[in-house]
């Protein structure tokens, strides 16, 4: 894991903590105490960290299809030197 990504989930953690902090706080003295007003009033922190855990989960592919194409193009490089190494044999046989 990069440290892009051991960051991500980090702060994805620390909304998540925030957010359910910020909901044993309480609402200001305007709103009407219901269930949907204490989720919607503390929704930002939430989101952020459920926006955090998406950025994890696209740098964590986007990691992992580049470390495929490299292992790819190592394999295709082999497969080219053995075949050079093959060419090269048989031409010193020839002479």
């Amino acid at each position: 894991m990069s440290k892009k990504e051991i960051l991500l989930l980090s702060a994805a953690f620390g909304f998540l903590i925030i957010w359910i902090l910020d909901l044993q706080a309480g609402l200001p003295p305007t709103l009407e105490p219901t269930f949907w007003n204490k989720i919607f009033y503390h929704y930002s922190w939430l989101m952020m960290a459920v926006g955090c855990l998406f950025y994890f989960q696209y740098t964590k592919q986007i990691r992992v299809k580049k470390q495929a194409d490299e292992k790819a193009e190592q394999g295709e490089n082999k497969l080219t030197d053995d075949k050079k190494a093959q060419r090269k044999a048989l031409l010193k046989g020839k002479k």
